[in-house]
């Protein structure tokens, strides 16, 4: 007399259970890596949009502080940029070379980015 086994054997169910956890653990990690990597991306892209704008800025308005340091904040597709700024001398008179940052909010704590400007005397 045959007996037929109908269903899974405990063993079997904990395997495939095992390997479904195994994989849904891997799959989220891979969409945790992916979702850092793009806010990553846009905070950039938020700090690249403000150097460029601002530096369009200075050339329009012909800015020549008069001060080392200078800050300020800048509105930028919604969100507000915040900027300071240290001059340099470089070996050209009229000219000053700007260290630009950027950060996401006013404690300095989120950078956006570091770029290099350079300033012409009016």
């Amino acid at each position: 007399m045959k007996h037929q086994q109908r269903g899974f054997t405990l063993l079997e169910v904990t395997v495939a259970l095992a390997i479904a956890a195994v994989l849904a653990v891997i799959t989220s990690q891979v969409l945790r890596q992916r979702l850092a990597v793009q806010d990553n991306l846009q905070q950039h892209r938020l700090g690249l949009l403000c150097a460029r704008e601002l530096q369009a800025r200075f050339v329009v308005e012909q800015y020549w502080p008069t001060s080392n340091q200078v800050g300020g904040q800048l509105s930028q597709g919604g969100q507000l940029c915040h900027w300071q700024m240290q001059l340099r001398r470089t070996g050209v008179r009229d000219l000053r070379r700007g260290e630009l940052q950027v950060f996401g909010d006013r404690d300095q704590r989120l950078p956006l980015g570091q770029f290099s400007v350079f300033l012409e005397r009016p």
